[in-house]
């Protein structure tokens, strides 16, 4: 009986551990949030949002009061963890990323078509 009900609990006491859609376990494992924006494309990039509580709940600009030209690059500061990320280029349009690990992602990189999370 015991071993049974230890059974039942395991996947449980799993999803307990790996966290949910929108947690951040890596903020206590001193992760700080440092993001390096790249803007590889041909336009500027006016606005970047980093929100561990998804898309959605934006909260405010990292990139106000200066953007990032073609060719430049920016370091911000994240909440620890996963975030949704939104990004807006000169032109109003918008390209964004679901979920970014920013703790084992800690570049950003910013492409006319597409943003690539890597080390």
């Amino acid at each position: 009986m015991v071993m049974r009900n230890t059974l039942l609990l395991l996947p449980l006491i799993a999803a307990a551990c790996a966290g949910g859609e929108g947690t951040n376990p890596a903020a206590s494992i001193g992760c700080s949030g440092q993001v390096l924006l790249r803007n590889i494309g041909p336009m500027a990039v006016e606005q970047a949002f980093f929100s561990a509580a998804g898309p959605g709940n934006w909260g405010r600009d990292l990139l106000t009061p200066t953007d990032i030209p073609p060719g430049g690059d920016r370091t911000v500061m994240a909440t620890p963890g996963r975030n949704a990320v939104r990004i807006v280029f000169a032109n109003g349009r918008a390209a964004e990323m679901p979920a970014m690990d920013v703790c084992t992602s800690g570049t950003l990189t910013i492409s006319p078509t597409e943003l690539i999370a890597s080390q």
